[in-house]
């Protein structure tokens, strides 16, 4: 059979197609009933299968106009829909005319099932007389199911609004918490700068003029306390020493020490005298 598919949405079409072309028929699609229209009236087709909410014209009004014509109006006709599904539409659904209404996405065997049910009705259907009472009716309750339908995407529209106010007033909550956050990470750092700035300013005093004692070497702090070299810069350094001594100690000390130490020992011992071993100056 030569099936017509129509849907504004070209993944719809294409899984529909698959379905259909796998069990053996030929199809073509429409993204709108306009559209659909326009190749009714140039191609034979033998069902169609239509989405409802579509631009241009929706399935309920194309359903309708091919009721309406003479030429088309034993078409057997299936809605398929995901977003038209309360009992009002499908009451509307049979008042235009369809043969089938189905709600996406359904199994591929309950769609050709359901193709299969409507070719049996199309050799009954009556010529449309299309009364003026029929057709008022008909258009009052398309007018009523689009303007519940409007009411209800307002409503989820309203509510899709109040989910973007909720959501961003905790970004905005979020964001003075951070701030709130940096501020206060900021002023820790200005702490510590500042801190690290009078610590600097500390240890600097060993580069700047030092009163020391001309004789014992001490160190004059600002409390006018006097301290060894060693325990100044202890307290003002993390400065750590071990004592060594330095050539010029060696040769000036040292050394001639050691050998003023060396001949008393040797005198010492020429002379038949103990050995006292003075300490080394």
């Amino acid at each position: 059979m030569n099936i017509l598919i129509v849907d504004d949405i070209a993944t719809n079409r294409k899984l529909l197609r698959v379905t259909l072309e796998a069990d053996g028929h030929s199809t073509l699609e429409a993204a709108d009933g306009v559209e659909a229209l326009q190749i009714l009236a140039r191609e034979t087709m033998d069902a169609v299968i239509s989405d409802i909410l579509m631009p241009n014209m929706d399935g309920f009004r194309l359903c309708h106009e091919i009721r309406k014509s003479e030429r088309l109006h034993v078409l057997p006709f299936i809605i398929y829909t995901a977003t038209y599904t309360s009992p009002d539409d499908m009451k509307l659904a049979q008042a235009v005319g369809a043969d089938k209404y189905l709600t996406k996405p359904a199994p591929a065997a309950d769609v050709l099932d359901a193709l299969r049910e409507v070719m049996g009705k199309k050799a009954v259907r009556p010529v449309p007389s299309a009364p003026a009472v029929e057709e008022t009716y008909v258009l009052q309750q398309y007018s009523q199911t689009l303007v519940h339908k409007i009411e209800e995407k307002n409503i989820e529209l309203k509510d899709a609004l109040g989910k973007l106010q909720r959501a961003h007033e905790r970004i905005v909550e979020l964001n003075s918490d951070l701030e709130r956050r940096v501020q206060e990470r900021t002023a820790e750092l200005q702490t510590a700068n500042r801190e690290l700035s009078l610590t600097l300013s500390e240890v600097k005093v060993l580069n700047a003029l030092l009163p020391i004692c001309s004789y014992c070497k001490k160190i004059r702090d600002d409390k006018d306390y006097w301290h060894s070299v060693e325990i100044y810069i202890s307290q003002h350094t993390d400065a750590q020493f071990t004592h060594g001594i330095c050539p010029e100690c060696n040769e000036k000390v040292v050394k001639p020490g050691l050998e003023k130490f060396l001949a008393d020992r040797a005198s010492r011992k020429a002379a038949g005298r103990p050995d006292d071993a003075p300490t080394i100056p």
